[in-house]
Parts: structure tokens; sequence; C-alpha cells
């Protein structure tokens, strides 16, 4: 009507998306109304900064009747389905579990990762990542490298809290590369509020970019893995190539969690991490209480340097039984934090990369 100005904005329409499918008295309101739901909202605004900057110029009017009103309440309405803080959990679980090579699940509640494990095994990985923080993962976002089938769909349905065996985890998101068509069908009825997102692989080197008031900041993205980087042993002793491995791990799982970063990790799972302490002798004692017994002979990795070591956060990591430590350096106590290993035992690694997540 009116010239084709008004399509889109009806009850027809915006009650079939804004619809929270799992409350009665909403499909109550629809079905009396004859109003039926939408899965997927797809737009194509129209074109008004092509429009209004183009070289040769539009008409003033032509410019009014190319702003869009009906595209954007659309894509509101659909977001509303799924909040601002869903996006960004589902982002930051994505971003990081495909970094890692192997079959792996990534759990990320409030953008960070709780649970991280890789195997060939992907149900058992699924398993293990839950188990590093069932409390935090339930209610996160549950990640996978590779594609969803069936055996996977029906672990991630069916699948009990280590906390009492009993209760179902719930998710707000799964993520994957790809479904298989009945592992689809088996996830969409584990939920009616679960939301199934099929992602790409991110392109390495993009901007990352944070608004602040009156602009902009933007850096380089952190797009190293342990590959691309060396792990220099600066203690006397030498870890052991599970140990090495287990501290690269560490490393890849501790750039994805918020400074100050601690994570604990052994034969490719995460055991305990701590995060967004304002001091990282905090966050340490978090990973310690995650980790509890598994702790011994563990690989701890730090996001950035120690700035004390004696009867601080690397002698506690020390006296708790962890074998190998991967921190960047660069402090003007390194001394300390070798000497303090190498009267444990400690093997210490250098990295000479800090991440330091904001």
């Amino acid at each position: 009507m009116l010239d084709g100005r008004v399509k889109t904005l009806h009850p027809n329409i915006h009650g079939g998306i804004l619809a929270i499918r799992d409350q009665k008295h909403h499909m109550e309101v629809l079905n009396e109304h004859g109003i039926g739901t939408f899965d997927v909202v797809v737009v194509n605004l129209y074109p008004f900064y092509d429009k209004v900057t183009s070289t040769g110029g539009i008409d003033f009017d032509d410019g009014i009747e190319n702003i869009d009103i009906g595209g954007p309440a659309m894509i509101r309405a659909a977001a509303k389905e799924m909040s601002y803080n869903n996006y960004l959990d589902a982002d930051a679980a994505w971003n990081c579990v495909f970094e890692f090579r192997n079959p792996t699940c990534v759990i990320v509640k409030h953008t960070n990762p709780c649970g991280v494990a890789s195997g060939d095994d992907i149900l058992e990985a699924y398993r293990l990542a839950v188990k590093a923080d069932p409390v935090s993962a339930f209610g996160g976002i549950v990640a996978f490298n590779i594609e969803v089938d069936d055996a996977l769909a029906k672990e991630i349905r069916e699948f009990r809290s280590p906390t009492d065996g009993e209760t179902r985890m719930f998710y707000e998101i799964v993520v994957a590369p790809k479904y298989t068509e009945k592992g689809l069908e088996i996830l969409r009825g584990k939920s009616k509020t679960l939301r199934i997102l099929e992602a790409k692989k991110n392109e390495k080197g993009k901007l990352s970019l944070r608004q602040v008031g009156g602009g902009w900041l933007a850096q380089d993205s952190d797009d190293l893995t342990p590959q691309d980087i060396q792990f220099n042993v600066v203690s006397e002793k030498k870890p052991q190539d599970n140990e090495l491995r287990d501290a690269e791990f560490a490393w890849l799982c501790v750039k994805h969690v918020k400074s100050n970063a601690i994570v604990i990790a052994k034969d490719n799972r995460m055991l305990g991490m701590g995060s967004g302490q304002p001091n990282r002798l905090e966050s340490l004692r978090i990973a310690l209480r995650k980790a509890g017994d598994e702790v011994k002979g563990a690989a701890l990795a730090s996001d950035a340097f120690f700035p004390f070591a004696w009867k601080d956060a690397v002698e506690e990591a020390c006296e708790s039984g962890i074998g190998v430590i991967a921190e960047p350096g660069g402090s003007i106590r390194d001394g300390d934090a070798v000497d303090c290993c190498n009267k444990y035992g400690v093997s210490l690694l250098f990295t000479k990369v800090r991440h330091f997540r904001h």
C-alpha cells in the first residue's frame, strides 16, 4: 500500500518473527489470528548509500524513497531472537575451535572458553570439554571444527552433566562447519530455543576493532598459532615431548581467554582456566582449583609475563605440581621466574608473544 511504502510493517510479518515458540500464550495468539512463524529472515536492504553517493547524483525525493524502513525493522525483530551476547559468545567459540588442527570441541561462556578438548574420538573430546567446567558449560555455546553427524548430535542431546549425572546439558547455540541431515534433525529436537549455526573458517590478516569514546581502536588480529612461534627453553629442565605438546595446547587456549588469563592443560584438554582477574595470581588460583588433582605434571600457559615469581604465581604453580610453564617473558624479574622453576624442577618456556586479550 502507499505506492509500496508499506509492505512488511504488519503483524502477520512481525508477529511470526517475534513470537517465542516455547511460550504457550505466544503461540495461542498466533493461532487466534492465523499467523505463521518464520525460521529464517533474509533481507535485501535498499541501496541508500550507493544511491546518494553515486557520481551522477539523484533527486532529493529519490533519495528519500531509498530510506529503508521495513528491512531494518525485520532485521531488528529477527535479532531480538538471538541477543547481542549470543553473537559475541558464538563468535568467540568459533574463533577458538577453528584454530585447532585435530577434531576439537570448545565450550564458551561469556566469551571465555571454559572447556576445550581435542582427539580423534570427537564424542570423547566433547565429554572432556564439558568435564573441564560443567557448571559454566551449562547454558553456554558449544562449537566443533568438524561435521556434526547423528552420533555427535545424540551425544549433545543426551549427555548428562558430570555434576550430578542426571541433568541434560543445555546450550544456547551449537556452531559447526556443517551438519549431516540426520544430525541436524536430532539437534532440532533437543530444544525449541537451541540455535544451530553453520560457519566458515575465518581468514587471517583482519583488523581487530574496538570502539572507544570519540573513535575506534584498530590493531592486527592475534592470528599466531604454536606452529608460528618458538617455545624457548630458559630453565635447566627441558620439557619432554608430551609436555611440550601440552604447553602448545595450553598456549593456544589461553590466547582466547580474557586477561589476566591462565590455562592449565594436559593430554589435549583444558583442565582449568582463570580469566579476567585484576591480578595474575588470582587467575592462577582459580585455574588450579578447577584443575584439582589432575594438575600434577600438567602444562600452564599465561597470556602475559609474570611480574613476580617468589611467593607469587610462579612459585604457587610450581608447588602445586605443574610440570611446564609457557609465558611470553619480558619482565624485569624474568630471572626470578627462571630461578624459581629451577628450584622446583619445572620447565620454563618463553614465547616472546603476549596475548593480553581485553
